[in-house]
């Protein structure tokens, strides 16, 4: 490990200060500058992919260094290096009879841009995109085929007919260049770039000749420099017959640099090899087959895509954070998130306080693994928020509760005793004989674990970290990794990911009951391949062993429950097991029917009692009773769905506990209710009807 931190100074060493950038008319926050290869948009200019025919995610560019925002939240807000730092005055071809000034408008007003620069004198403007190309007014005879001169028309009139680009074969309805004595030979200002013959900087031997929709039979169907596959999306291409060179219309308009600087991952300079070749590449130990980054000095090869990686990041598998290393050295390394072999003689990620750990540079970089914040020249420690106060030995002040709270252990038999039905407000389970924190001017009752839940923590479900809200543990939540409605504190990432308490304190590996291997948490759904127990096509928790897969709702189950209207004792999640009726099988104590040992059940260790863990944990089982929601039954393809929403104020509607003598009927199925909380819907103090699944 010391020469893992050895290499990391060196490097460190000769990384370059950080050269910010504010520009509040364009961004609020500063901006720093990046190396890397991103794949998006400018904020600045508002350039994009130029093909007519690019669709959807398609309509975005790659972006080879510039300036971008470095705060939570905002990773996607990137800009061209001359874009975020634009001259305030500049002569344009398209206007040479005066200056232009740079103006920026307020982002609310209703402009045809919002960068760009303008002419006081004849009211003649320019989009930021437009003024950084230096378009002739006229475009010489003989140029692109054509015996004409071609005259630059900037604002085509309302009247002006559409003609079809003799280039790229699609409509002119933006600037473009006209014959003014065909009339009919039209291009595309995009297109002027794209001649039938044009030479390109990865390849100055040959010059490129344009095709479109016509991939020889020889030639590779994916471009030299960015593996961009030519299709329907990107039908156009610019070969070399003689070398066999393939790019696409992306990399021919805005080609990559052939030489370049990245001291986070390599302290020399970087030269382009355009061609076909396999490769390991050194900063992230992955195989490469076409157009590398290399260093003549020592043999470095490198991805575009691993170009400029960050140095020091925060993940959503650790709690701490981990520093890019050019090698870590002789070792049996496994990365945290894929959980695969990690060579040791290429770039990855550790961490400097948990000297086992090690990640992919490409798995840390996932965008839902980091958090996109480069956290280089912070401070290292985040600022940790306790969650109460210590009063005493015995009494914390809770930062969710007003009162203080006092702790109740069974070590002296002198813990508290509660009714069974009493519930922790933060995780909405009994408290058993586990040490819990109490109020004694009220009610409020929490677990000690739930009481030490942290106030930010991070979690595999999303690469931003989770805030725990307490304002209103009586308000219905979706939790978007179990898919159950839920009251109790609950942990928010942005305004769409919620978590209960449980799931939250979730790890991203689990030692499961039902099954002999580990399982592991995947953040994509297998949708091709569903719950192994429930048949759900939501499954995150998969054995990389085999093919058993579980979804959050039974990979997360409660181990121990307790359902006074079967048994008195608490019940147990088990799976499998010996103990059966005579017959040799097992039957549901609530519904009468078999049970599927493989599939898991509720038992009594004392009673010997079996329930489906359907008749024990349903749509309201966390939900403290009492909680005013409303509900509603929507039916899709013959399945009746239950969707809860939260009441501001007190109704006559809420979820109560099943504690009557004979069973309520349930106004969806006609069947008799056997869950212990049910939906009860009150008209003028008499019961109306009863509803749940």
């Amino acid at each position: 490990m010391e020469e893992v931190e050895v290499r990391h100074q060196d490097l460190e060493s000769k990384q370059t200060s950080m050269e910010i950038v504010r520009v509040p008319q364009l961004h609020k926050h500063p901006l720093i500058p990046f190396t890397r290869f991103e794949y998006g948009r400018c904020e600045g200019c508002r350039s994009r992919h130029d093909d007519h025919h690019a669709v959807g995610s398609h309509k975005k560019i790659y972006i080879y260094g510039g300036y971008c925002c470095n705060e939570l939240g905002c990773d996607k807000v990137l800009f061209h290096t001359e874009c975020a730092k634009p001259l305030q005055e500049t002569n344009h071809s398209s206007h040479p009879d005066h200056p232009l000034k740079l103006v920026i408008q307020d982002s609310q007003q209703s402009t045809c841009f919002k960068v760009g620069y303008s002419c006081t004198i004849c009211d003649f403007k320019l989009d930021l995109e437009c003024a950084r190309r230096q378009e002739p007014l006229v475009l010489p005879a003989n140029s692109h085929g054509h015996e004409h001169p071609l005259e630059l028309v900037r604002e085509p009139s309302l009247g002006t007919k559409w003609k079809t680009c003799k280039i790229c074969l699609n409509k002119t309805v933006t600037s473009h260049y006209r014959c003014q004595q065909c009339d009919e030979f039209v291009i595309h200002m995009d297109c002027v770039c794209f001649s039938p013959e044009a030479y390109h900087t990865s390849h100055p031997q040959h010059p490129l000749k344009s095709l479109k929709c016509q991939v020889p039979d020889y030639a590779d169907d994916k471009c030299l420099l960015c593996r961009t596959k030519f299709d329907n999306h990107h039908h156009q291409l610019h070969h070399c017959d003689v070398c066999n060179f393939s790019i696409c219309r992306a990399c021919m308009k805005d080609p990559p640099p052939v030489d370049l600087e990245s001291l986070t991952t390599h302290q020399h300079q970087l030269h382009l090899f355009p061609r076909r070749m396999d490769f390991t590449c050194n900063a992230c130990g992955t195989l490469g087959d076409r157009s590398p980054y290399l260093c003549h000095q020592c043999n470095f090869m490198i991805h575009r895509e691993s170009i400029g990686l960050p140095r020091v990041i925060n993940i959503n598998r650790h709690d701490h954070r981990i520093s890019y290393t050019p090698r870590l050295g002789h070792g049996e390394w496994k990365c945290k998130v894929c959980r695969k072999k990690v060579d040791g003689f290429y770039g990855a990620y550790s961490c400097f306080k948990c000297h086992a750990f090690s990640v992919h540079s490409k798995c840390a970089t996932r965008k839902d693994v980091w958090d996109m914040v480069e956290r280089e020249g912070t401070s290292e420690e985040e600022e940790i928020i306790a969650p109460y106060e210590v009063i005493d030995d015995n009494t914390i002040k809770h930062f969710s509760h007003d009162h203080n709270l006092q702790l109740n252990k069974d070590e002296n038999h002198e813990m508290m005793i509660l009714p069974e039905s009493t519930l922790c407000v933060a995780c909405v389970s009994h408290i058993f004989s586990e040490p819990f924190f109490s109020c004694k001017q009220c009610g409020f009752i929490i677990h000690e674990k739930c009481a030490n839940l942290p106030r930010r923590k991070r979690h595999m479900r999303n690469n931003k970290p989770f805030t725990v809200r307490t304002d209103s543990h009586r308000e219905v939540s979706w939790c978007k990794l179990c898919h159950q409605y839920f009251t109790g504190f609950r942990y928010e990432s942005g305004p769409y990911l919620t978590l209960d308490v449980r799931c939250a304190s979730a790890t991203d590996t689990l030692v499961h009951e039902s099954h002999p291997h580990p399982l592991h948490y995947y953040s994509r759904y297998s949708h091709d391949k569903p719950c192994s127990r429930c048949g759900s096509k939501y499954g995150l928790y998969k054995c990389d062993e085999c093919d058993y897969i579980l979804d959050g709702k039974c990979a997360l189950l409660p181990e121990k429950v307790m359902r006074n209207r079967y048994d008195d004792h608490p019940l147990f999640l088990s799976y499998g097991g010996e103990r059966r009726s005579v017959d040799g099988e097992y039957w549901c104590e609530a519904c009468e029917t078999k049970v599927d040992p493989e599939r898991g059940f509720y038992t009594c260790n004392d009673c010997g009692v079996f329930l489906h863990v359907s008749c024990v944990v349903g749509v309201f089982s966390y939900i403290i009773p009492g909680s005013s929601v409303s509900c509603c039954a929507v039916r899709v393809r013959d399945v009746t769905h239950i969707e809860l929403r939260p009441v501001e104020t007190r109704s006559n509607e809420e979820v109560v506990s099943n504690t009557s003598l004979c069973r309520p009927l349930c106004f969806v199925c006609n069947s008799r209710y056997k869950l212990p909380l049910l939906f009860l819907r009150f008209s003028r103090m008499e019961l109306m009807y009863t509803f749940v699944l």
